[in-house]
């Protein structure tokens, strides 16, 4: 019998398959069906900063640098289907209900609000905290660096105020990934989760209307993170968790195999439900048993950059067609 518990953020998980934050894990029952489904841990669909905000203060009191004013406009007139108490409650009560871990999450465009709002979620009970950093850099006077010290002040703000694991789940979108990472690292997070899929807009040409692009991924996606992930394990200090992309069990065992210590799944559990967690995990449990591994330590990170005598490999873009023999 193969052993596939892994440890994450300082987590013990039965298994590295987390479902990640979503309508999938926004209720009590929902979260139960993927604890029954065999997942490993889940990660709370996010609440918002605007949310915070709008039930917080007078949004015209100030202004505000980060984002545009209607956005939270349209929050306040949205109806707010789960505000702060009731987020907090959804906490308390998966904690009482779930016996697998349970992940808050909170979707953060600034350093503002998260440290009071940090300790309610440690006080509710949460076993740890992914912060779901996606900020688009808009402002033409905006340098890298400018969008890089907002990551890191949110992550420190947060850190100094909670004594609870840190994931930081961030975009692809950095000069120097490796040198951010590690400024994550000192700033205090425990895990990064790689990468965050950031929701795409689309125009219907006829109506002359903004409308959205498709938000599920494909398995197509997966290749930007197994490559940083490769890049990154055994290198930064902190656990890695893979995420898009992922939509079968050799996609589960690629990302351990390039040093994730859990992945995340979403939407291969829209497309064909979350009893799909227990067939990849059979799956996974086979193809170990295969190759004679006794456990998942066993071969996590054996493909590496940092395991591999060939490390040009995993850096030289376009290289990769003729080490392959792609024509």
């Amino acid at each position: 019998m193969v052993d596939l518990s892994v440890s994450y953020m300082g987590l013990k998980l039965k298994n590295p398959i987390i479902v990640s934050s979503s309508s999938l894990t926004n209720s009590v029952d929902k979260i139960r069906r993927c604890e029954n489904a065999g997942a490993g841990a889940v990660v709370l669909k996010s609440l918002f900063e605007e949310q915070i905000e709008s039930e917080t203060q007078n949004l015209e009191d100030e202004a505000w640098p980060y984002t545009h004013p209607e956005a939270f406009d349209y929050v306040r007139q949205m109806g707010m289907r789960m505000g702060q108490d009731q987020y907090l409650e959804l906490i308390r009560q998966a904690k009482e209900e779930i016996s697998i871990p349970v992940i808050a999450s909170l979707n953060c465009i600034s350093p503002r609000w998260w440290n009071n709002y940090a300790k309610q979620i440690v006080r509710a009970g949460a076993d740890a905290l992914e912060l779901n950093i996606a900020l688009i850099p808009t402002g033409f006077k905006q340098t890298s660096r400018d969008i890089e010290k907002i990551y890191i002040e949110i992550v420190e703000s947060v850190s100094r105020t909670i004594d609870l694991p840190i994931a930081a789940k961030i975009g692809p979108y950095f000069t120097c990934l490796p040198e951010t990472a590690e400024e994550f690292k000192r700033a205090g997070v425990s895990a990064l989760v790689l990468f965050n899929r950031f929701y795409q807009m689309d125009i219907d040409i006829d109506k002359l209307e903004l409308i959205p692009g498709y938000h599920l991924s494909s398995s197509d996606e997966i290749y930007l993170p197994l490559r940083w992930i490769a890049i990154l394990a055994g290198r930064v200090g902190c656990d890695l968790a893979a995420s898009t992309g992922i939509h079968d069990s050799a996609g589960v065992i690629k990302q351990l195999l390039a040093g994730a210590n859990a992945v995340q799944v979403c939407s291969h559990l829209f497309l064909k439900g979350v009893d799909r967690i227990g067939v990849m995990l059979k799956e996974v449990e086979a193809w170990m048993e295969k190759h004679g591994f006794r456990s998942i330590e066993d071969f996590k990170g054996k493909m590496s950059q940092e395991s591999s005598d060939r490390q040009d490999y995993y850096e030289r873009l376009q290289y990769i067609k003729a080490l392959v023999g792609i024509e």
